[in-house]
């Protein structure tokens, strides 16, 4: 009965009990979470934000931002700052991205 009873819950959204505008609320971006995830990335080696460049591909980047609001910000920010730098700057390197934008510069 206990079995049964775990195999119906398996399938229910745990969300499903919160109110609306509970829901709502835990889809909102997260400035301490925003605050990690840039943390995490300024401290990734260059390699590791290359390979997190070509495995992220924009329809993983569409779910990433679907599950990590703050990353629709934190690409936003980069694409911003992209476009300050390209107008500052002449020559870009190869790729046209600056080198130091890393993961987020291809979202």
């Amino acid at each position: 009965m206990a079995e049964e009873m775990n195999m119906k819950g398996a399938g229910m959204n745990p969300l499903s009990a919160v109110p609306a505008e509970g829901r709502a609320n835990l889809m909102k971006s997260s400035d301490s979470i925003r605050a990690v995830l840039m943390s995490r990335l300024a401290n990734m080696a260059p390699n590791e934000l290359q390979m997190l460049d070509s495995a992220i591909t924009p329809e993983v980047a569409r779910v990433l931002m679907k599950l990590l609001p703050e990353l629709q910000e934190l690409v936003g920010a980069v694409s911003s700052q992209r476009q300050g730098m390209q107008k500052r700057q002449a020559p870009q390197p190869a790729g046209g991205m600056p080198r130091n934008m890393g993961a987020l510069g291809n979202m």
